[in-house]
């Protein structure tokens, strides 16, 4: 029987962009008992039978095990049995620090997903991309693996390593050996680096529009973020770019705070569930920062606590969204004690809901005519290929050489920092699985300003070792002109 213990306040696991409310479970009612006996009766009854006349002899505990399992399975990828024998990992995860490779994973359509590399991590530098499928680890297929086998495979200790092979979006093969570190990653970033490995973050110092991304949600964002602000705001900051693409969410009361920051009043995000009690965030004017205009870019990536502020933004009508449509990860995980506090029970409970009403999760029979997700106000949309050359000129502009000081290039440009959807410090890697990539339009023609990685290939080059074209990234892009044309419009009005 399930210990009915209430956990107070809010409990984070940050297992691919997850958030968990910690709240007790409720019982069954009066009129379920007669029917909940019924059917252990019969599952008391096939369990004897399995023991005595399955073919091999099978272990009882196993047996409950894989029961629980299936049970769970059934509801969503979400709701887990932690067994004794998981339950420290799990709890490590937890306390903010972990071993592994620093990558986010879910499963989509039966596949292990990488929804993101966690910047700076080993992941990261051996070159895994956001998207990618991992067909095997240690050279066993990942078909039909289950996500938290897949998360305990690939974490470990630090300085050991494992070896993954990876199907890139593009149809390569890869097969990748990682030596696991110590994962602990700062998540709020700017433009690119400095000669000094100092983070740029404005990005047009003739109209002054600042640009900022923040990676995951973990306890320092939103001071670091504020830190950022504050130091453009000392430049003479006019707009600003905050950038959640590939952000998979974390931390419910970084996410409240971080809205906060730019709403003074009204409510942030809500919980409902059936056994559950109503929650609320709302904002306060105390630490609001000034009003300036501001553009948040989401995509397909960007799940739970980014969803939460962009979409509270845009309901607020306080920032224009721009992108594409977000994950659709709404819904609440309650990690219950079970008896002897040996195992628990993370059982979805409830849902977030945006501040007009909407609903975030994305069931699984969900279509894009349903509601769900932060659906942008200017959609730009990038196809895997331009998906790709961003993450790879994102990693390329942050990487820091030569005993900490950035190696010359001979045509420096200025790029978001690096694409991957977060987990943050403490994240096991269960997350919502990546959405299939829509087909977009072709990008604009670049403007001044944009920036321009080098596509995929050598140092910018293709493989007949001529020069490739410069990738523009049309979403930042889009950010920059609606910002450039904010005060135009301002002046144009005035004048009518």
């Amino acid at each position: 029987m399930i210990r009915r213990h209430a956990l107070a306040g809010v409990l984070v696991l940050m297992m691919g962009g997850w958030l968990v409310w910690a709240w007790g479970a409720a019982g069954p009612a009066p009129a379920e008992e007669k029917a909940l006996f019924r059917e252990a009766d019969r599952f008391i009854e096939i369990l004897r039978l399995v023991q005595k006349q399955y073919v091999e002899e099978v272990e009882t505990k196993d047996l409950f095990h894989d029961a629980i399992d299936g049970m769970l399975a059934g509801l969503d990828p979400f709701s887990t049995f932690i067994p004794e024998e998981e339950l420290d990992e799990f709890n490590k995860a937890t306390r903010g620090r972990f071993g592994g490779i620093g990558i986010q994973i879910g499963m989509r359509g039966g596949m292990l997903t990488v929804i993101s590399p966690l910047e700076g991590t080993p992941a990261y530098e051996a070159g895994v991309l956001a998207g990618d499928i991992i067909v095997e680890i240690e050279g066993e297929s990942t078909d039909g693996i289950r996500l938290d086998e897949a998360v305990k495979t690939l974490t470990g200790e630090p300085g050991t390593e494992v070896t993954i092979t990876v199907r890139h979006v593009t149809g390569g093969l890869e097969t990748i050996p990682i030596t696991r570190a110590m994962i602990e990653v700062p998540t709020v970033k700017g433009l690119r680096r400095d000669e000094n490995n100092e983070w740029v973050y404005m990005v047009d110092e003739e109209k002054k529009i600042g640009y900022v991304r923040v990676a995951s949600f973990v306890e320092n964002s939103v001071p670091d973020l504020r830190q950022a602000i504050e130091r453009m705001r000392a430049d003479g900051m006019k707009g600003l770019i905050l950038d959640l693409r590939f952000d998979p969410g974390g931390i419910l009361k970084t996410a409240v705070e971080m809205t906060d920051l730019f709403l003074a009043d009204g409510v942030i995000v809500k919980t409902k569930g059936r056994a559950t009690p109503y929650w609320e965030a709302t904002a306060t004017r105390e630490g609001t920062l000034p009003h300036f205009p501001m553009v948040v870019l989401v995509n397909q990536y960007s799940a739970s606590a980014s969803e939460i502020v962009s979409g509270a933004l845009q309901d607020h009508h306080r920032a224009i969204i721009i992108g594409e449509r977000t994950f659709g990860k709404g819904s609440v995980q309650n990690v219950i004690p079970l008896k002897g506090e040996e195992a628990a029970l993370k059982l979805t409970t409830s849902k977030y809901y945006l501040p007009s009403g909407r609903c975030i999760h994305r069931e699984e029979d969900m279509t894009e005519e349903d509601e769900w997700g932060v659906i942008p106000d200017i959609v730009v949309p990038m196809d895997p290929e331009q998906y790709v050359a961003l993450i790879r000129a994102r990693r390329e502009g942050e990487v820091i050489k030569n005993n900490g000081r950035q190696e010359p290039k001979a045509e420096p440009t200025p790029t978001p920092g690096e694409g991957g959807e977060t987990p943050a410090p403490g994240e096991g890697g269960e997350t919502p699985a990546a959405p299939d990539a829509e087909s977009p339009v072709p990008s604009p023609a670049p403007g001044p300003g944009s920036p321009r990685p080098p596509a995929p290939g050598a140092e910018g080059e293709d493989a007949a070792g001529e020069e490739a074209e410069p990738f523009v990234d049309p979403q930042f892009q889009r950010a920059l002109d609606v910002l450039r044309s904010i005060e135009v419009i301002e002046k144009y009005l005035e004048a009518a």
